[in-house]
């Protein structure tokens, strides 16, 4: 039976025409007010899981790391077609950076596993580092195919796609027991069904907690996260418009040049 995970992240929705604000304390997004989505990259890595389900008959076990509201992103996923969730929620896991929050993550998958595959957005809408796929994959010992922009072949016998990679496509035939990132344009994600909308109201994720996870508190947290955020700031942007006549070539040659050498310093 093919099983394969998705790792699902709950954001602000900050692509709406919302206000987002920075706590000046913790340099978090102030979360107070601004609607919470799934990440829009996650769920492509959801679409791809369900289309396994619909051509090969794969089980399809969504994961979230996150306060209890994030269940609904769970539950969402239920009513999209996945077959189970779980709920990785702890106090002593507030605060972990991609570090520790790859940490949180693996040791659920090794409780709950094994898998076939593990599923991931490229990135997250908030934090935008793409670093706990495959901090993840790399605490498996998980072989990683990142930046999958489309599928080719989808059985049992085979998984070909082709990712973005310098400026070139590249098609990879991907192992079983791989951890794959999936990029926002991979597929279009398939909205909820009646039934799954039904089967949600009353649904709830399993949770996980550091209990079952039994992960040091000195590998979790704050405590356990080497990286900080110290400071954020809006850049200023300082835009000047200079005409140019069309026989004005050398003097557009020369701006140019000028612009170089401040980048270049």
């Amino acid at each position: 039976m093919i099983r394969i995970a998705v790792l699902l992240k709950q954001v602000p929705d900050i692509e709406r025409n919302v206000k987002v604000t920075i706590n000046a304390n913790s340099y978090n997004i102030n979360r107070q007010g601004v609607p919470s989505i799934m990440n829009p990259h996650d769920r492509n890595a959801l679409e791809e899981a369900l289309c396994w389900k619909d051509q090969v008959g794969a089980e399809v076990v969504c994961f979230s790391m996150g306060p209890t509201q994030a269940a609904e992103i769970l539950k969402e996923a239920i009513s999209m077609g996945a077959d189970e969730s779980y709920l990785i929620t702890d106090r002593l896991f507030a605060g972990s950076d991609t570090l520790a929050t790859s940490l949180i993550l693996s040791e659920a998958l090794k409780k709950t596993g094994p898998f076939t595959y593990v599923f991931c957005g490229k990135q997250a809408l908030d934090g935008d580092t793409a670093q706990v796929g495959p901090g993840v994959a790399v605490r498996l010992q998980m072989p990683q195919v990142l930046n999958v922009q489309r599928t080719l072949i989808r059985s049992a016998e085979q998984f070909v796609v082709q990712r973005d990679y310098r400026n070139s496509i590249e098609t990879i035939a991907v192992p079983t027991h791989s951890l794959v990132s999936l990029c926002k344009h991979a597929n279009t994600p398939r909205l909820p069904s009646l039934r799954g909308l039904f089967l949600c109201h009353t649904y709830q994720p399993t949770l996980l907690t550091n209990q079952e996870l039994k992960i040091s508190p000195e590998r979790i947290g704050l405590e356990g996260s080497p990286t900080r955020v110290v400071n954020t700031f809006t850049p200023q942007l300082d835009k000047t418009i200079q005409k140019l006549k069309p026989e004005n070539g050398q003097a557009l040659f020369q701006i140019i040049k000028s612009k170089m050498n401040e980048v270049m310093g």
